[in-house]
């Protein structure tokens, strides 16, 4: 009898547990599991739920369910336009982008409730709900066009409030020809399916403005002048200018415009590692981006994203964006915005809001602060800085008649014999700025000659357009 009792008491244990594990799986961690880009289960469940669409700010459709009978197709009318920021969702090959992450959204699956969680796996067929994004297609075309043919990533974002405006990735593919397109689009030279604005590439000079928060919080007099004589050595490492280029009496200023490594690469030192992975983390790296994509974590060394020291050959470099530092164009955007918006960086927001099929407004995002790595005085320096950029440095190929724009350069080697990324991230109008943009060409050469021009471009099609013009 006893025996027959432990049987009996297993089973009905083994009965409980794994009662447990289905209700914690569809019900208590539903939208983890409808959010993995490999579950297929939201696929099917669009039998019967009919996926919501997803709009720009203006209303015009970039993703939308189509009905022929009693099949569903999936559509994207702006092509490759908004690839692969808005993913894909098919039977065959799962999902991704956008597409993925707010599956539980666009499915109408992410109410809060544990009832209404459980009614979902029985509810009859019925209408997901509409993202509409902060992203304008006319910002998006102007980006689009300038990318065209390069392999690399355009973000504009609003630094009044952290509105993305534009984002960018090429090459891009058609998501309307997945199923037959899928063995071209797997083996084209670029990687399509990468959102390289997402990925982490070495920053080159863009990180002179990190440093420059080293320089400030060190109190270094930055009016002091340096003799920049084309290379210096630190620690028998020998920090060479780009075409090893002497720029004579620098300060800050013109060090800045003229992108001068040397310069950064000793007062960096003197400004100390503290100073310098201080203002690496209040400038957000080591900190995972609040965002509704997936954006890695920027980091200053390979083993931790921000590590408590740094040797000195590596800190000497960490200083002007090479070493061992990676960071997303997606973040480089944020930082170019937390200068224009006087110090403060915004939480990033690419949904402006969720409606359901009633066109009720169930979110909405609303402005908030995310880091505060710049005083307004010295938000205020850097800015001075880049507009000389502009107006006399390496900045000026996105020069903007009647327009100040406020812009930095960089030229990011990835090792090996490749050329160097080209890094362009600039803000206008200056006084009062409406857009920042960051724009990355994968081995683009510099800054000012292949990404500076996209930039332009962008900022331009922006101040065309008026105030809350939709």
């Amino acid at each position: 009898m006893n025996g027959i009792r432990k049987i009996a008491l297993i089973i009905v244990f083994s009965f409980i547990f794994l009662s447990l594990g289905l209700v914690y799986w569809q019900v208590v961690n539903a939208d983890t599991m409808l959010d993995h880009p490999a579950n297929r289960r939201t696929i099917y469940m669009e039998k019967r739920i009919t996926r919501g669409g997803i709009y720009d700010r203006s209303g015009v459709v970039l993703a939308q369910t189509q009905k022929d009978g009693n099949t569903k197709v999936r559509v994207y009318p702006q092509r490759d336009l908004f690839q692969p920021l808005l993913g894909y969702t098919s039977i065959q090959y799962g999902s991704s982008g956008l597409e993925a992450t707010q599956a539980a959204t666009l499915l109408g699956m992410n109410d809060t409730s544990v009832l209404r969680k459980i009614q979902n796996t029985f509810d009859l067929e019925r209408q997901g709900n509409d993202l509409i994004l902060t992203l304008d297609s006319r910002l998006q075309e102007a980006a689009y066009q300038g990318l065209k043919g390069k392999t690399g990533a355009v973000v504009a974002i609003d630094p009044r409030n952290g509105d993305v405006l534009a984002l960018v990735s090429q090459p891009s593919f058609d998501a309307n020809k997945l199923n037959e397109e899928w063995n071209k689009i797997m083996n084209q030279e670029g990687s399509p399916l990468l959102n390289h604005a997402l990925a982490l590439f070495p920053p080159g000079s863009i990180m002179k403005v990190v440093t420059s928060a080293a320089l400030f919080q060190a109190g270094l007099d930055t009016t002091e002048l340096y003799n920049c004589q084309g290379s210096t050595v630190i620690n028998g490492q020998t920090i060479m200018e780009q075409n090893e280029k002497a720029h004579g009496w620098v300060n800050y200023d013109l060090a800045l415009a003229y992108s001068c490594n040397t310069y950064f690469a000793v007062h960096g030192i003197v400004a100390g590692e503290k100073n310098f992975l201080n203002a690496a983390s209040v400038f957000g790296f080591g900190r995972e981006i609040p965002s509704e994509l997936n954006i890695p974590v920027s980091s200053v060394t390979r083993n931790k994203a921000l590590p408590e020291n740094l040797n000195l050959n590596l800190f000497a470099a960490s200083t002007f964006g090479q070493g061992e530092v990676m960071v997303s164009p997606f973040h480089v955007a944020l930082i170019a915005a937390g200068v224009a918006n006087k110090g403060k960086i915004m939480v990033p927001h690419l949904i402006d809001r969720v409606t359901d099929s009633k066109q009720n407004i169930i979110y909405e995002s609303k402005p908030e602060v995310w880091l505060n790595p710049l005083s307004e005085d010295q938000a205020e320096k850097v800015k001075s800085a880049m507009i000389l950029a502009v107006d006399k440095g390496t900045a000026s190929p996105g020069a903007i008649p009647g327009v100040q724009v406020a812009a930095k350069t960089g030229s990011a080697e990835p090792g090996g014999n490749q050329k160097t990324h080209a890094w362009y991230i600039a803000f206008a109008p200056a006084e009062q700025p409406k857009i920042a943009v960051a724009v990355l060409i994968e081995h683009g050469g510099t800054g000012g000659g292949t990404a500076a021009p996209i930039a332009k471009a962008v900022i331009e099609k922006a101040l065309e357009m008026k105030e809350g013009d939709k």
